[in-house]
């Protein structure tokens, strides 16, 4: 279950608002199912001069889980939350769908650098018959 932290600066949520914000929040929690105890906070704040709305979200995915940031300007409240968990949700899909390496083999970058892997064992510059 998704713990939920939201904090106010300069801004007043009405019904409508923190509903709609629940909403979009408990959807999100229903995709992080899998991880243990994430912690999402959520910071609004409010600029009346232009009459928008900056929303920053920061989702915790548990203990030695990894941190996952999102943030938008909106003229609503619930229109940049939904703007942030968007991006909060396709950062997950990446990190997901991220195949990890085994033990035994080398990364992309690993395997870049390392000159005996590139070229079959020998080194660069060697030639035949010198």
């Amino acid at each position: 279950m998704l713990t939920i932290r939201t904090i106010l600066r300069d801004y007043t949520l009405n019904d409508l608002e923190a509903r709609r914000i629940q909403r979009q929040l408990d959807q999100l929690g229903s995709r992080l199912t899998g991880w243990p105890d994430p912690v999402a906070t959520l910071m609004l704040t409010g600029d009346t001069a232009r009459q928008q709305v900056s929303a920053r979200l920061r989702v915790r995915l548990g203990h030695l889980g990894g941190h996952l940031v999102g943030r938008d300007v909106a003229e609503t409240a619930d229109h940049a939350v939904r703007l942030v968990t968007e991006q909060i949700e396709r950062q997950f899909e990446r990190q997901t769908a991220r195949p990890k390496p085994r033990a035994h083999e080398k990364t992309p970058v690993e395997a870049a650098i390392d000159p005996v892997a590139n070229d079959g064992g020998s080194a660069a510059g060697d030639t035949v018959g010198n």
